[in-house]
């Protein structure tokens, strides 16, 4: 099962990334202007278009997709996805257009993170042709029909091109990596902080301007929909905080990434009261100790 409806005119569509359920997710919003909100690994594409079908709606018909941002595990497989998507408009922030538009820079990055054999298994984003993107600044509002419209909030501090998605009739909010990641079935919150252009102050100040737009619900990339939005908003600006000045301390003591990731996953063992992370949890909570590490030493 690919697509779940989880709210108002809301699907859920499971990517299943490199076959790991419950851990990338994408958002399809229906109505007369389906739009589809991030949309996975380039190595996921067809998960999507399952998750499309099952939700009842054709490719063809798709008519906005918005990556929220351009990590591989948001807009990977946006370029391949167009191809099915002929009538859709890519909507996206003026920042991220650039990488849309042409990769390249975006899969070095990305090689320098997780290393080329993790990046072959996401597979390469395909260009996006300019002249199907609509770029946009701060605030933007799409029609997405039958009284629905989506405001799409610029939300920097995880990466700087950034956008959350409220859609204003329901109050459900699409994150994006706003706010730490919240596996289900997984009773700790992993602050998602990765490099190269992590900024904790830019972070916290991006949850304060998505907790006054008081959603309804939080949809969450990683993973789902949360009720508590309170205690995710919470969670997450004091975890970033708290991790950020522990990674510092470990760092000064000239502490490799891998000890300091070793420390955190057992401080996140003891929050979900477990004997043994997941693996794609020991993946986030390494990736976001490598973008702390990387702020520390821009800003040292």
């Amino acid at each position: 099962m690919y697509a779940r409806k989880v709210s108002d005119r809301v699907y859920l569509l499971d990517t299943y990334a490199l076959g790991q359920r419950g851990t990338v997710g994408a958002y399809l919003i229906k109505g007369p202007k389906p739009a589809l909100v991030d949309c996975g690994y380039a190595s996921s594409y067809q998960n999507v278009l399952e998750g499309l079908a099952e939700a009842g709606v054709m490719p063809t018909d798709v008519r906005y997709l918005i990556p929220t941002h351009v990590h591989l595990d948001h807009a990977g497989a946006a370029g391949r996805l167009l191809r099915e998507m002929p009538n859709a408009e890519v909507i996206a922030h003026e920042r991220s257009t650039p990488h849309l538009v042409d990769p390249t820079r975006l899969v070095e990055s990305s090689i320098m993170v997780f290393g080329k054999a993790i990046v072959d298994l996401y597979g390469a984003p395909e260009p996006v042709p300019a002249e199907r993107i609509t770029s946009v600044g701060k605030e933007y509002h799409v029609d997405l029909g039958d009284g629905m419209t989506a405001l799409l909030m610029h939300v920097p501090g995880h990466a700087p091109h950034q956008i959350s998605v409220l859609l204003e009739k329901s109050g459900a909010l699409l994150t994006a990596d706003a706010v730490g990641i919240v596996y289900p079935g997984f009773n700790a919150l992993i602050p998602t902080t990765p490099p190269p252009s992590f900024k904790p102050d830019e972070l916290a100040a991006s949850v304060g301007n998505i907790r006054q737009t008081n959603p309804s619900e939080l949809l969450v990339p990683h993973f789902g929909t949360r009720s508590d939005t309170e205690w995710v908003f919470d969670r997450t600006v004091e975890l970033v905080k708290a991790w950020v000045e522990e990674v510092k301390e470990e760092w000064r003591k000239k502490a490799t990434l891998d000890e300091i990731a070793e420390k955190m996953e057992h401080e996140v063992q003891r929050d979900a009261g477990v004997t043994e992370l997941p693996i794609y949890a020991q993946v986030s909570i390494r990736t976001s100790v490598m973008g702390i590490m990387h702020y520390l030493e821009k800003n040292a």
